[in-house]
């Protein structure tokens, strides 16, 4: 393969690299284990988009045991269906050491083939590891060039992935792919847990699905879907404001809500959309 990379890109890459080698001098100990997956998934698996519109899908990571600290991962798609409008890498967290990048690149193997690369090294100073919870890598903007009905994989080669001691070997997380598939009508782009469409999610969110548990009237948006109404978010049947996709909306979701708002983690089924994130709703 092939690769034609800008001089920013390739200097991210020698970065990535050049911060892999030095954590060796910071690791005097792995600190406490987390139970990490070890695995990379496209989320949402299934996406939508409109002709002529354009769709996100992020690069989650769940890290493994020691931890993610370096990564160089490829995501593939077919340029006769998408094209790459937009990539955003993973933001600097406090009180760490990071570096990352992504960008689009065009490789040999045919004109159905190009990619999205995604690099990134990082090592938090106070505990010497990596990433230890789920971390979006890149959040990537496509664009439909297809006609209705043609789909695209989306679909991730590993190639670095690595945890912080240079010295060990690299990881091998299971991979999750996604598709994305021009439709005629892909839905409403929502924030999932804004119960009343107002473009935020915020305490407000949470007073209303108070509410609407207690049986009270909540005032909505626009076409809003009604809370705990049956909708298809990315593909998925779901209730609209069941925060945690537990299959029901109540005051454990007007919690969560409120968690959110704070700061503070939230718990999620498996597959139920982070708060905040953006989905595709449709009826």
């Amino acid at each position: 393969m092939t690769r034609t990379l800008g001089l920013s890109f390739r200097l991210a890459i020698a970065a990535a690299i050049a911060l892999a080698a030095v954590s060796l001098m910071f690791l005097t100990s792995h600190g406490t284990e987390a139970g990490g997956a070890n695995s990379l998934a496209i989320s949402p698996a299934d996406k939508e988009i409109g002709v002529g519109a354009t769709a996100s899908v992020a690069l989650v990571s769940m890290p493994p045991t020691e931890s993610l600290a370096t990564w160089v991962i490829d995501v593939v798609y077919d340029p006769a269906v998408v094209s790459v409008d937009s990539c955003t890498p993973a933001a600097s967290p406090p009180g760490s050491v990071f570096v990352s990048a992504c960008e689009a690149d065009d490789q040999e193997g045919g004109p159905d083939k190009e990619t999205v690369v995604v690099v990134g090294a990082i090592l938090f100073l106070d505990t010497k590891r990596g990433f230890d919870d789920e971390t979006t890598l890149a959040s990537i903007v496509f664009s439909a060039v297809g006609a209705i009905g043609e789909c695209s994989a989306l679909t991730i080669n590993v190639v670095s992935h690595l945890g912080p001691d240079p010295e060990s070997p690299e990881t091998v997380p299971a991979t999750t792919d996604g598709e994305i598939c021009i439709v005629e009508e892909p839905g409403t782009e929502r924030l999932w847990g804004d119960s009343d469409c107002s473009g935020a999610v915020n305490p407000i969110d949470s007073l209303k699905t108070l509410r609407s548990d207690a049986g009270l009237s909540v005032s909505q948006t626009g076409d809003c879907p009604e809370i705990a109404s049956n909708v298809t978010v990315d593909g998925t049947p779901r209730l609209w404001n069941d925060i945690d996709c537990g299959g029901a909306v109540n005051p454990i979701d007007s919690l969560k809500t409120l968690r959110h708002d704070a700061g503070l983690s939230v718990s999620q089924s498996a597959g139920c959309p982070d708060v905040a994130t953006t989905v595709t709703v449709s009826d």
